[in-house]
């Protein structure tokens, strides 16, 4: 039997004992991070992309080019490249032979070309038909009114089925009378709002939203507006001489009774 101090001592060592051994399992804690050293230079393989050049698509669009001005012949007589064309020229100028001059051109009274091909307005030749007064162009590329913008004597004009946006030539010809814009990609009317002899208008399934323009019209007649964007006659409250309205697939049904124009007919079909 161990004498009584020794029991004590005992314990003193167990107890210093499992204190060492907890100490030893406890995790230490993590060394300090190093301090962050001067940034690497990076290689060329790790070096960053170059900021690419925007694409075409990207950009802003580039302008369209500027039309080269056109220099006119000043030879008296006049070709065409056209046969088609030359002999609807002939027919009005009563020359079936011989060479066709500037003065011929000018006699022609009535230009149907719906037939012939014709992809623009020769700036050299349309403004010599100084007496036309009917021009019917045909359907296809043609974009630019500016050959026609000098032609005053015109009063009956078609350009429908054609690439025409613009309709400003068109603001100088005081006698127009009669024009068919139809299916073409015009949006704006403004330049038709001065032409006061104006009594039939065509807009049949164009880009039209706004029928203002149209306001002081007052010879207008009849307005045919098939297939349109218009939402709003009342533009057109004033005109008390329009006669017939064609307004069929156009969302302006049940407007027309509004506008309180005697005898107006409306076609919705």
């Amino acid at each position: 039997m161990l004498p009584r101090t020794i029991a004590p001592l005992a314990g003193i060592a167990l107890s210093i004992a499992l204190t060492s051994l907890v100490g030893c399992d406890e995790k230490k804690p993590d060394a300090a991070p190093p301090k962050p050293s001067a940034a690497p230079v990076a290689s060329a393989a790790q070096a960053p992309a170059p900021t690419p050049t925007p694409t075409p698509s990207a950009a802003e669009p580039a302008p369209p080019p500027k039309k080269k001005d056109v220099v006119c012949s000043k030879d008296a007589t006049i070709t065409f490249a056209d046969s088609k064309f030359e002999n609807i020229v002939r027919v009005q100028a009563q020359k079936p032979e011989g060479a066709l001059t500037r003065a011929d051109l000018g006699k022609a009274k009535t230009l149907n070309l719906t037939e012939v091909k014709l992809d623009e307005l020769d700036p050299c030749i349309f403004p010599l038909f100084t007496s036309v007064k009917g021009l019917y162009l045909p359907p296809g590329k043609i974009e630019d009114l500016s050959p026609l913008k000098t032609l005053t004597t015109i009063e009956s004009l078609r350009i429908a089925a054609t690439q025409v946006k613009d309709l400003t030539p068109l603001a100088g010809l005081a006698k127009l009378d009669r024009l068919d814009i139809g299916r073409t990609p015009v949006k704006d009317l403004t330049p038709l709002s001065g032409l006061s002899s104006l009594t039939e208008l065509q807009i049949d399934e164009t880009e039209v939203t706004d029928l203002t323009p149209l306001s002081k019209l007052k010879k207008l007649e009849m307005l045919q507006m098939k297939r349109t964007r218009v939402t709003d006659l009342s533009p057109l409250k004033e005109l008390k001489s329009l006669k017939n309205l064609h307004i069929a697939g156009s969302a302006v049904s049940g407007q027309a009774v509004m506008l309180g124009i005697p005898g107006l007919k409306v076609h919705d079909e």
